[in-house]
């Protein structure tokens, strides 16, 4: 950040001739007279002379008159502060003290002339300070450091200074400038920058249009903030940025009003657009739901069926094993039987063969005196299969 000749003033501007010309032209342009006309100061006889000791800050030094050292506070401008308890160092306060101090270094001879009141309640010696001619009051408004202020009856120096804050105010200087980070005109053209920046793209989803909505947000309370730094009230205890707020009120006010009119009315579309998206992206969320529902239904089914198909499947071959072992079972006892059959077939016959190569032969009669019980009925009452003969064909048994 930088000041327009911070340091050393232009050459120029130490002309009294210039100072005058320039002080005039710059009252009758801002109205900024007191009584109807622009009454400019100078050095008179009545006013005392003293040399610097130190400079305190940016409108205080301490200087020496005929050997009594006093503070000299400066008339009717007020720079940033610095020095001042509980109260952080102020927009370019390091500045327009470095200004002061390299304008009016240790030893410089100064003229002092004074005011209706001498000193104030800090019994500093209130006074105008002139050096070759210049009044250094005007000259640190006019470097952009420090504003006009009036604090009646004290009002011999305001004109000329309030001429010099009207230059430094036209060049954009200082505390004027848009330039210097921490200066009013440069917050409030920070925040219609940001004001700016409101999208006017339209949203594709809701957390999209939250974000850009929180972007909106952010714009707006810079917007606002700078709208406080406007408004001729300043609670920080910046004296010097409250008055820099209302002289560039009527240049930025307007600028500032309808840049917060856009963002304003775009936070509304935004708003809008994201209830809109998510009504949308519920009902999206709704129906995907209600399909992965009837997806997961399908897939629930599906495996069920394919499992049911399976049983039935394993139930299918379990019976055409269990029928084939069935019939294997029946064939194998048609087999059995057939064999049984062939095998009481091939003894009859061999007992057929038997019988038609042995003589005949009479049977034995009993003895007179032993009665033999008369056999009735079959050994194997009830059965029916095949007989298996004893030799001779007389008697059988089960084939086995």
């Amino acid at each position: 950040m930088s000041v327009r000749n911070p340091v050393t003033p232009s050459p120029w501007r130490k002309s009294p001739r210039f100072v005058v010309a320039a002080v005039a032209v710059a009252v009758a342009l801002s109205g900024c007279t007191s009584g109807g006309s622009a009454a400019v100061d100078t050095p008179s006889s009545s006013g005392a002379d003293a040399t610097v000791v130190r400079v305190v800050d940016g409108d205080t030094l301490v200087a020496s008159l005929d050997g009594t050292v006093e503070t000299i506070r400066l008339l009717n401008v007020d720079t940033p502060e610095t020095k001042k308890p509980n109260t952080p160092v102020q927009c370019l306060g390091p500045e327009a003290t470095e200004y002061l101090r390299q304008r009016l270094p240790a030893g410089t001879g100064v003229h002092l002339e004074y005011d209706v009141e001498r000193t104030d309640r800090y019994d500093r010696t209130l006074a105008g300070v002139y050096l070759d001619g210049d009044l250094v009051n005007a000259d640190i408004a006019r470097e952009g450091l420090g504003v006009a202020v009036l604090f009646e009856p004290n009002h011999r120096f305001h004109d000329e200074v309030l001429a010099a804050q009207q230059e430094a105010l036209e060049e954009e200087t200082g505390l004027f400038s848009a330039t210097v980070e921490c200066t009013v005109p440069a917050q409030i053209e920070s925040a219609i920058d940001q004001l700016a920046t409101v999208p006017t793209a339209t949203a594709q989803t809701s957390a999209e249009a939250s974000g850009l909505l929180s972007g909106a947000a952010t714009a707006l309370a810079a917007g606002k903030a700078a709208d406080l730094l406007l408004g001729r009230t300043d609670d920080s205890g910046d004296a010097v940025r409250a008055v820099v707020g209302s002289v560039v009120a009527g240049k930025l006010a307007p600028r500032l009003s309808k840049a917060t009119a856009a963002a304003t009315r775009q936070e509304g579309i935004l708003k809008e657009r994201r209830q809109l998206l998510v009504t949308r992206e519920h009902e999206a969320a709704v129906k995907a739901k209600a399909k992965a529902k009837a997806e997961a239904r399908k897939k629930t089914e599906a495996k069920a069926a394919a499992v049911a198909a399976q049983q039935a499947a394993a139930a299918s071959r379990a019976a055409a094993a269990e029928a084939a072992r069935q019939e294997k079972a029946r064939i194998a006892e048609r087999q059995r039987v057939a064999r049984q059959a062939a095998q009481a077939k091939e003894a009859r016959e061999a007992a057929k063969r038997r019988t038609r190569k042995a003589p005949a032969q009479a049977p034995a009669a009993p003895p007179a005196t032993r009665k033999v019980p008369k056999k009735t009925g079959t050994p194997y009452p009830g059965y029916t299969g095949p007989r298996c003969y004893a030799p001779g064909g007389r008697t059988w048994k089960p084939c086995p």
